[in-house]
């Protein structure tokens, strides 16, 4: 991957599209299949060339640019900011912890991945294990990953597998949340819709009407909390507290965004927390 400069000042013309910045294993699917539903032919997946080609905001620009009937694109690997003024952005959160057994699930299921051969092969603790410890395995997908999603810690290294989150870029991924109309959070997903139908329903009117659960890995649909008691018997304590160190930064992202999501979103502010036990701050 090429280094690019993170961040860039974009000057291009107003555009009205949707982009969604699909993180990998947080309900992408379903906003896809939403996505696909309403626009049709004017919905586009973007990626780059390979599964770690990083799109920055000015390789998307030019695709939009290039594609003028496009009012929808959903990329893995886009990255912030926007690529136009009037773009409307969407993206869903999830507990690290639980995102990391359904990141597991779904490599053991799809060959064609990175780490596919590993989680196919191994428990859930071997998964943890060769991903915590492996720099050029692709194990950062559960690794703070969502704040480097956010944030411009992709651009900061030639491959993003050797890519680590800081501090800095969890501010930077809180405040880029802060200045967004909305944000999704995968297990409300129902209240998600409403808040983004609230955000932009009457650009895209009953875009957000439907509710849709596809390619879950979750048959059983355990609670956040049943996955945390689970991967900490799995992992035992010290694997487990390693998972925990690991995404320390995803972690308070989520805390910081689920609170955020209560006051914000319609119908969600009763809303009980079953998510893992409170992780202390970053300052």
């Amino acid at each position: 991957m090429q280094l690019v400069r993170p961040w860039p000042t974009l000057r291009i013309r107003r555009r009205t599209a949707l982009i969604h910045y699909h993180i990998f294993k947080n309900a992408g699917t379903s906003v896809d299949s939403l996505l696909a539903g309403y626009f049709g032919s004017s919905w586009a997946a973007f990626e780059g060339a390979t599964p770690v080609d990083i799109v920055d905001a000015r390789r998307l620009a030019a695709y939009l640019a290039a594609h003028p009937d496009i009012r929808a694109v959903s990329s893995h690997l886009a990255r912030p900011p926007l690529p136009a003024r009037g773009c409307a952005p969407i993206v869903f959160l999830r507990d690290p912890i639980d995102r990391a057994r359904s990141v597991y699930r779904y490599l053991a299921q799809d060959p064609t991945q990175p780490g596919a051969g590993i989680a196919a092969a191994r428990s859930f603790a071997g998964f943890v294990a060769w991903a915590l410890d492996e720099p050029d395995g692709g194990g950062v997908v559960i690794r703070n990953y969502q704040v480097i999603h956010l944030s411009a810690a992709s651009f900061r290294t030639p491959h993003i597998w050797h890519t680590h989150a800081t501090a800095s870029d969890l501010r930077k991924a809180r405040a880029l949340l802060r200045s967004w109309p909305a944000f999704g959070i995968v297990r409300r997903f129902a209240d998600s819709l409403r808040w983004f139908d609230r955000a932009y329903g009457t650009r895209f009117p009953g875009l957000f009407a439907g509710e849709v659960h596809a390619n879950s890995t979750n048959p059983a649909f355990r609670s956040e909390r049943d996955e945390w008691d689970r991967a900490s018997d799995e992992l035992g304590p010290a694997l487990f507290q390693r998972l925990l160190d690991a995404n320390s930064l995803d972690l308070e992202l989520y805390q910081w965004a689920l609170s955020r999501f209560r006051a914000a979103a319609p119908a969600a502010a009763a809303m009980a927390p079953d998510h893992g036990p409170a992780i202390p701050a970053h300052h």
